[in-house]
């Protein structure tokens, strides 16, 4: 059975905002959705199969999202997913999406007349973790069950292209009268990161799929990291094993490949022994 206290829907940072930068989302196909504007909640189901929401703070939510939930078209048809996925595929699930109440938005960029739930992510225990948009979009369409649009996918070599290809997602949240979008990634048939982008962005007319081939373009790693980890293999070895350069030259290389993909960057264009000759010389 699942441990509601340890799933929570992650929060959800802009692009320029990831960890440890951008770059971490090149190379990586990204699914681009709509992101509604409602209350985060997750349908879970307890051992008798009760259902029960948690908000992102609460196990279970408050009785008026209880209530509003039961009031809208697809309560009957998330509880009947969840119950199929536990009894027929030993699969343990959380539906998280909107809850959108009657009435404007929390941001007011929608109205809505009536309450409705629509999904973005099911955390599954067969995937132990969110599960790929495929296995979310399935089974919700096989029940009718309202899921946020997906407005299309692209992977990206640089930053540039990632941004602008942003605008072009967001142009058509904006057409559509939406707050903006999220863009998840997967990796080992579950999250990899998620982020999300709201409207203020330029105009943009088209929104093509974007799929561009050829390796990642990345900037060498700085300076200041190359000397750092210089100075670890120092640290690590001491002075006398410093100045083998059969000792401390491997050990140096390590440690900036190390850093290479901490921070992710290319190989640094100067030499490392180099590098690793100054050193010497500044000890003397």
């Amino acid at each position: 059975m699942i441990k509601i206290n340890e799933i929570k829907y992650p929060d959800l940072d802009a692009i320029m905002m990831q960890y440890p930068n951008p770059r971490i989302l090149l190379g990586r196909e990204i699914f681009w959705q709509e992101k509604r504007d409602g209350s985060n909640i997750g349908a879970y189901l307890t051992d008798d199969n009760k259902l029960l929401l948690r908000s992102r703070n609460m196990n279970i939510a408050s009785q008026s999202f209880h209530n509003a939930f039961n009031e809208t078209a697809e309560a009957e048809k998330v509880k009947e997913l969840l119950i199929m996925q536990r009894d027929d595929y030993h699969n343990d699930c959380v539906v998280f999406g909107e809850m959108l109440t009657m009435g404007k938005s929390p941001t007011r960029t929608e109205f809505h007349e009536k309450h409705e739930f629509i999904v973005f992510d099911i955390w599954s225990s067969s995937f132990n973790g969110f599960a790929p948009y495929i296995n979310v979009y399935q089974p919700c369409y096989h029940l009718d069950i309202p899921i946020v649009e997906l407005y299309g996918t692209s992977s990206h070599r640089t930053i540039e292209s990632l941004l602008a290809f942003r605008d072009t997602m967001l142009q058509k949240a904006k057409a559509n009268g939406r707050e903006g979008v999220v863009g998840k990634i997967y990796e080992n048939n579950t999250m990899y990161k998620y982020f999300k982008e709201k409207l203020d962005t330029p105009k943009l007319d088209k929104t093509p799929r974007l799929i561009e081939e050829g390796a990642i373009v990345l900037p060498p790693l700085p300076e200041s990291e190359i000397l750092g980890a210089l100075d670890k293999v120092l640290v690590d070895i001491g002075e006398e094993s410093f100045k083998d350069v059969r000792k401390a030259m491997p050990l140096f290389a390590r440690y900036v490949s190390i850093e290479c993909k901490k921070h992710i960057c290319a190989r640094p264009t100067k030499n490392l022994f180099t590098y690793y000759k100054e050193k010497l010389e500044d000890m003397v």
